[in-house]
């Protein structure tokens, strides 16, 4: 807490106004400790972000989800009329309930070669028949339900009355079919089956549907799926059609909610997708890694340290104009949620602990985690995004390197003609993607929707394109289309582009290049500090040196800021001419004194610690005089302005003693005229 308080305290006296400045100007020496101690603060900050944020994601995560889209949808299975096609390639209803009653069935059940084997951790009232892949559990038996349309939720052409009696259209939530029964199934609420609403690949659904239990008995299954398939039980009004279960991995102490959807358009056959979301049981405070418990606790501690920095902050300088600042922004955005962080990882263990537990009770209900999972998803978004934001508050510290503050220095300075261009460039671009979408949407698939469109186009942009299909949409407009594209986007407004950002960078180049930044000095001298008997050693055989440094960091410190982004020079008073004059020929006579005898053989310079010495000495000095011309040149320059001035002064007095006496001629010239 000491250490804290030291920190505030400083943070307060070097930012007296309380905002928070773009960058960090490595001025003075006390700037850049200060900044140093601020920036190992905000990378201790980040490592913690990182480990938190990462601690939600498991390795095996992303092979349990692939293990389970390749059993069930990733093998080839054969239709009723022998031909081997994929899960992406069914059609027709037919192919939907063989699939069922085939492929998912012998997937589901897989057979067990040993049934004396022991299978983990499972409970003594759980059967062989609830394991899948020998090593996941199921979270109660699945089952299968649809969504379904209202009848004449459309209206059927006089001239095909005699072919459809009845009309189902396209799925909207106002005419989705709620009826209590339907076929021997019930329909249920989504609040009622704790499900969420789901994505397909056509539409979003916000029912929950008619619901049918599966078995974990393939011969009961067996006998489900049929009567399903004999009394139609998927028609013309069904728009999609779900089986979901839950799978328990004790290994990894992971569930995996999957999914398997079909989807049946109103034009006729299905489109099928998956979806598939492992989460871990653990949260960061139930997690076996002790390092993720420490993490946390120093994450959620700077937590509240950088609150009282932002409310102490807001405060002195008032909410209208603490908001200007785009870093306050930021550190309001990341502490918020952070906060939020945390309250999902204090209910996170306990709610799937819970599940857990219910279905060792009750093992044949189905126990559904889709709300759960919706919250990991969101919790795992939102702390990408702060990590994101945590990282790019870099951009505040990296002035330590000219490169590196060229970098940010131009993105600021060309932020404005950039969101100019980029009004330019959208409206082009959108112009584009809507023509594109009118024009090959029926038969080009990477046209098929505006938003697919506008990526189709990004893809474009950085030559990603199959110019084929473009030209068997449409033989006439296709080429045209492209090659405009290519012209006008390519190869003008990115020109256009990268003519903003390079004449930017050629401005921040020069006015960067004129300055220098204390950090590497004060940084290599914080070094050398730490072996205090090297210290002690100059000090004794040089005193001089010792004076001279405090002179000039005297000199700095009161040095006043120019209009460079480093200060060009360290002094803000020219000295008389003879106290200069005595320093120089100190200066020099120092500099050019005779070396010891050792220093003539420098190749020796580190084989001992005598040698090391002199080298340093010798460096020591360079520095000290380079730092000294670059004051001669500073001052010289300053003389050279009020020179100039002066100068100018002049010429313009003798243009105006000019024009009064060529004034004072030609009005005597008049008078004399006139007497005339």
């Amino acid at each position: 807490m000491i250490f804290l308080r030291t920190f505030r305290s400083k943070r307060k006296k070097d930012n007296i106004r309380g905002v928070k400045s773009s960058t960090i100007k490595y001025e003075t020496d006390e700037a850049v400790k200060s900044a140093l101690l601020e920036i190992c603060i905000y990378l201790l900050f980040l490592i913690v972000t990182t480990i938190v944020a990462a601690a939600s994601r498991h390795l095996y995560m992303f092979y349990f989800n692939q293990t389970l889209a390749k059993l069930f949808t990733g093998r080839e299975m054969e239709t009723n009329s022998g031909v081997e096609v994929r899960f992406e390639e069914l059609v027709t209803t037919a192919d939907w309930w063989n699939f069922l009653q085939n492929k998912f069935l012998d997937d589901f059940h897989e057979e067990i070669q040993n049934e004396n084997s022991s299978v983990g951790n499972i409970s003594e009232d759980t059967s062989l028949k609830r394991v899948v892949l020998k090593d996941n559990v199921l979270l109660g038996p699945p089952r299968i339900r649809q969504i379904r349309v209202k009848e004449n939720s459309c209206q059927v052409n006089e001239a095909f009355a005699r072919y459809f009696n009845t009309c189902y259209g396209e799925y909207s939530k106002d005419i989705e079919d709620q009826s209590p029964h339907f076929k021997n199934t019930t329909f249920y609420t989504t609040t009622q089956l704790n499900v969420n609403p789901i994505r397909g690949e056509i539409k979003r659904y916000y029912g929950a549907g008619y619901v049918q239990n599966l078995s974990y008995d393939r011969p009961i299954n067996e006998e489900i799926l049929e009567t399903l398939k004999s009394s139609k039980w998927v028609d013309r009004g069904t728009r999609i059609v779900i089986i979901e279960f839950v799978l328990f991995n004790s290994n990894s102490m992971m569930f995996d909610n999957a999914k398997i959807l079909a989807e049946l358009t109103p034009v006729g056959g299905i489109i099928t997708s998956h979806q598939f979301q492992a989460i871990k049981i653990h949260s960061i405070w139930s997690d076996t890694d002790y390092g993720v418990h420490i993490a946390a606790v120093i994450f959620y501690v700077m937590t509240v340290f950088y609150t009282c920095e932002e409310i102490g902050e807001l405060i002195t300088i008032k909410a209208a104009r603490y908001f200007k600042s785009i870093w306050n922004i930021l550190d309001i955005s990341v502490l918020l949620m952070s906060y939020l962080s945390l309250v999902y990882n204090m209910f996170h263990h306990k709610y799937l602990n819970d599940i857990l537990q219910k279905s060792r009770e009750n093992p044949n209900y189905f126990w559904s985690i889709d709300k759960i999972c919706f919250w990991n998803l969101l919790y795992i978004d939102m702390m990408g995004i702060c990590v994101f934001l945590v990282w790019i508050k870099i951009f505040k510290y990296i002035s330590i390197n000219k490169t590196m503050l060229q970098f940010s220095t131009t993105l600021k300075r060309c932020a404005k003609d950039l969101c100019g261009f980029a009004v330019m460039f959208f409206i082009v671009f959108l112009a584009y993607a809507q023509l594109g979408l009118l024009i090959f949407g029926t038969s080009h698939p990477d046209f098929r929707g505006f938003g697919i469109a506008i990526i189709t186009l990004m893809r474009m942009f950085l030559g990603d394109f199959e110019y084929e299909l473009i030209e068997e949409a449409n033989h006439i407009l296709g080429p045209i289309y492209f090659l405009s594209y290519v012209l006008f986007v390519f190869f003008i407004l990115l020109n256009m582009f990268l003519a903003i950002i390079n004449d930017t960078y050629g401005a921040v180049k020069d006015e960067v290049n004129q300055g220098r930044s204390n950090f590497g000095p004060y940084l290599m001298k914080t070094i050398l500090n730490c072996f205090w008997w090297r210290k002690k050693d100059t000090d004794i055989e040089n005193p001089n040196y010792s004076n001279s440094m405090e002179h000039l960091q005297l000199q700095g410190r009161n040095a006043p800021s120019t209009d460079t982004l480093y200060p060009l020079t360290n002094g803000s008073t020219t000295p008389d001419d003879d106290t200069l004059r005595l320093r120089i020929s100190e200066l020099i006579r120092e500099y050019f004194e005779e070396l010891p005898p050792s220093q003539h053989h420098l190749h020796n310079a580190y084989n001992n610690s005598r040698d090391s010495e002199d080298v340093q000495r010798l460096t020591n000095r360079i520095t000290l005089l380079e730092e000294l011309l670059e004051q001669l040149i500073a001052g010289m320059d300053r003389i050279l302005q009020r020179v100039e001035v002066k100068q100018k002064g002049k010429s313009i007095l003798i243009v105006q003693v000019s024009k009064s006496a060529f004034e004072h001629q030609k009005d005597s010239k008049k008078t004399s005229q006139r007497d005339f």
